[in-house]
């Protein structure tokens, strides 16, 4: 059965090897071309998917989660070795970057990043980027955060903190979020008011009103204020 299933493998990744559409080089989760549903349905729990590391964990003294939002499995579609695969049940460890995929009847296990171009977490769109995209970019799953003439992206991450008390030392996981928005073929860092207007300065002073009027200060909240700013920014 193990031979069988390379072999098939190897033959479907020939054939949807250009089965994605990039559109301004991202990846385009619009309409995955899925491979013929024999493929999934013949293989089912040995599809290749489900070949990875088995995911251990980290200490269960440490506060919160690893995890993006709370610690659940969710239903997503994948973009792993050329090949679309739909309703899979995934997480994704922030501190990590890695996805981990629900093996049914098995451990969970984690997904190779070098052969892991894209994900969705529900209806959120993560995509690999990094510096052969822009050596501004670590490499990462970046989520999509708005779509058009400004891509704005946010690359999850958490750390886990370390604090030391009178007897023990405290960890915690906590958020350390970076936002990018892509602009005419450019990359550019999100991580001031200042960079923000520069970037959408064609549409500064409707956008500012904008922002003022919803009480939205990016210092305060820069996820909601880029979010905002782009989708005003693509809507003509």
């Amino acid at each position: 059965m193990k031979i069988k299933t390379v072999v098939l493998t190897l033959l479907y990744t020939l054939t949807a090897a250009n089965l994605h559409a990039q559109q301004d080089g991202f990846l385009s989760f619009t309409a995955p071309a899925y491979l013929p549903e024999t493929f999934y349905q013949t293989f089912r729990k040995d599809l290749p998917i489900y070949n990875g590391r088995l995911y251990q964990g980290y200490l269960p003294t440490i506060t919160g989660t690893p995890f993006l939002d709370e610690d659940q499995w969710v239903g997503g579609i994948v973009f792993f070795d050329s090949i679309w695969y739909k309703d899979v049940q995934l997480k994704y460890d922030a501190v990590a970057g890695e996805l981990l995929v629900d093996n049914p009847g098995r451990m969970p296990v984690i997904l190779a990043n070098n052969r892991l171009y894209g994900f969705t977490l529900g209806e959120r769109k993560f995509v690999k980027l990094g510096p052969g995209n822009s050596s501004l970019l670590s490499d990462g799953f970046y989520e999509m955060l708005d779509e058009g003439r400004l891509t704005a992206l946010a690359l999850r991450r958490k750390t886990i903190k370390e604090t030391t008390g009178q007897s023990v030392i405290e960890r915690e996981f906590i958020w350390n979020n970076l936002f990018f928005i892509y602009k005419g073929g450019t990359f550019y860092p999100v991580n001031s008011k200042r960079n923000l207007y520069a970037i959408i300065k064609e549409k500064k002073a409707a956008i500012y009103k904008a922002l003022k009027k919803n009480d939205i200060r990016f210092r305060k909240n820069p996820e909601a204020a880029i979010r905002m700013a782009t989708q005003l920014y693509n809507q003509d």
